[in-house]
């Protein structure tokens, strides 16, 4: 019981700051934008050849997400949208902590 009560906790409490962070910046027009899925043999190192391609964006920051399945997602983030992006990865389960 405990397991759960601290599971919906958890939830809630991320969904609240979700709700926050997105008042905050509902009036900018900067959203993350995926620019690729990466899959199979070599996709982490695609990902980051990609990512090492595409430099840096003013603004931004350029990330690999290893989703689930060995999945990999390159992403341009504005910094305003990090913490929501953290927060999608956190709920697919995808989000392991910073490394």
């Amino acid at each position: 019981m405990r397991t759960i009560t601290r599971t919906v906790a958890a939830t809630t409490a991320a969904l609240a700051l979700a709700g926050v962070v997105s008042t905050v910046g509902a009036g900018t027009a900067a959203a993350a934008t995926t620019v690729r899925h990466y899959s199979g043999h070599g996709a982490e190192w695609a990902c980051n050849a990609d990512k090492a391609a595409l430099g840096s964006v003013p603004g931004s920051v350029v990330l690999c997400d290893e989703l689930n399945n060995g999945v990999f997602r390159l992403s341009v983030v504005p910094h305003g949208e990090i913490p929501l992006h953290i927060l999608s990865l956190m709920a697919t389960g995808s989000f392991d902590g910073l490394s």
